[in-house]
């Protein structure tokens, strides 16, 4: 699993939120250009992460989420993720991750404040 290539998608809500779609593992090969996506958020420092379409996360992956999350908040900012299978979201959930970051059971759920 690890070895499929992630690609990344997004978009920006009309409340300037940025909404990422990265698809396939996050994991070393894929971590650096997910949190870089993240943090190069639009006029707000807030973004959701749909991983609808994720299938795999290792552990750059999971530390590439913290960084981002605290760059945001350090800007005033949010991170959500969104739409967890359940692999990712077992695994995060046993590293505490979602202690740290709200993690919401659909982007819609996400995106609502």
């Amino acid at each position: 699993m690890p070895s499929e290539r992630t690609r990344i998608r997004t978009s920006t809500t009309v409340r300037g939120i940025t909404v990422l779609y990265p698809t396939g593992a996050l994991d070393h090969n894929s971590a650096a250009a997910l949190e870089s996506a993240i943090t190069a958020t639009g006029r707000l420092p807030c973004a959701v992460v749909d991983f609808s379409h994720v299938t795999f996360t290792d552990s750059t992956g999971i530390n590439a989420l913290l960084r981002a999350n605290r760059s945001l908040q350090a800007a005033g900012g949010w991170l959500r993720l969104s739409s967890l299978p359940d692999h990712p979201l077992r695994t995060l959930e046993i590293v505490g991750v979602d202690q740290v970051i709200d993690i919401y059971p659909t982007l819609e759920a996400a995106l609502r404040t």
